[in-house]
């Protein structure tokens, strides 16, 4: 690990962007259009961004640490033979590949960013929820289904701002259980992984390091993150694509066509969050622009009904298979805020 690890942290791994570099450096363009020479070590980087703020010392950097570790060491020896074709994907790890792919997913800005717009979006109904039972504790008797109602939508109309209950290890948090998720939908039965190689640089790297392309050909941000039909592009290299998808319409024999580059190349456009990136000899697809602004979550429409049903079992985590990521995850363990203060009353008497 570098010296300045602990305060400079890689979204897209530094063995990653060197592919993408020549004498030591990539040309980066942002959404102005300005383009700049890149060293790689200053591409795709931000300041503390696995950081654990409130913890001291080495357990501060832990979660770099295992990326460093754990991930980013076993993976580039098998993503570099990969991308240079003295390997074929028979021939590693399918769990190392897996691995480096899902957590590439997740360790990004555009990943952070949905995560954050998904809870803005959802926290006036999960305020709401909460007050309900807030009340039912002071009055000491549950509430009907009209007073459940009433409550409900007064919470929902005078939810204060998500930062009230900003816990500034939840983003870590997310991170980790975000992997497993993003795991076992690519290692689900009926996917496959597809490397696709052409002679010539074709490819770009967004400075999210892949794309996730929906079923309708779109790049959208939007929930859920990861259905079953969704591609994965993953540039290894500016000749080198690497695909999971659930589909059979990639045919690894026919290369890299200029029609999937095309494809990879407005994935990386879109889901980049400041910068993609290219060899400096390389010339800008012409037809491609960089968006305004970053892929955003649209609102929900928000409804409610008084339940029909028992409610049944709160959604699980995922479970944390490695030893060493669950205990950086009790490490992240939750800070409580406080319970919540509606600003409803509530109808009824206790």
């Amino acid at each position: 690990m570098g010296a300045n690890t602990a305060k400079e942290h890689h979204l897209v791994p530094k063995y990653w962007l060197r592919a993408f570099a020549e004498d030591g450096h990539v040309l980066g363009r942002r959404r102005t259009g300005a383009e700049h020479r890149t060293p790689v070590r200053r591409a795709a980087v931000a300041r503390h961004f696995n950081t654990d703020p409130l913890a001291e010392g080495e357990q501060r950097v832990a979660l770099e640490t295992y990326l460093d570790h754990q991930v980013d060491g076993p993976c580039a020896p098998v993503l570099r033979a990969l991308r240079e074709g003295r390997a074929t994907l028979e021939e590693v790890s399918d769990a190392v590949v897996l691995d480096g792919l899902a957590w590439q997913v997740v360790r990004t800005r555009a990943f952070r960013s949905f995560d954050e717009q998904v809870g803005r979006h959802v926290f006036p109904a999960v305020w709401a929820a909460e007050a309900a039972g807030y009340y039912e504790e002071r009055l000491g008797r549950p509430l009907s289904e009209a007073e459940r109602m009433e409550v409900f939508w007064a919470a929902v109309r005078t939810a204060p701002d998500p930062s009230v209950t900003d816990d500034p290890r939840s983003a870590l948090r997310a991170l980790i259980r975000g992997f497993e998720r993003t795991r076992n939908v690519l290692a689900a039965p009926g996917r496959r992984l597809v490397l696709l190689h052409s002679t010539e640089p074709l490819l770009m790297l967004s400075d999210s390091g892949v794309a996730l392309r929906r079923k309708d050909g779109s790049f959208t941000l939007t929930p859920p993150l990861l259905p079953e039909t969704i591609e994965v592009f993953a540039p290894l290299s500016p000749n080198c694509l690497l695909v999971s998808t659930p589909r059979a319409h990639h045919r690894p024999r026919k290369g890299l066509t200029r029609k999937i580059a095309a494809r990879a190349n407005a994935g990386a456009v879109a889901w980049c969050q400041d910068a993609v990136y290219r060899l400096p000899s390389m010339p800008w697809p012409a037809p491609l622009r960089l968006a305004e602004t970053s892929l955003e979550v649209r609102p929900p429409r928000l409804s409610a009904v008084p339940a029909q049903h028992p409610p049944g079992p709160p959604a699980a985590h995922p479970e944390i298979r490695d030893d060493d990521l669950r205990a950086i995850l009790e490490q992240l363990a939750a800070v409580r805020s406080g319970p919540p203060v509606p600003g409803a009353k509530a109808t009824g008497h206790s």
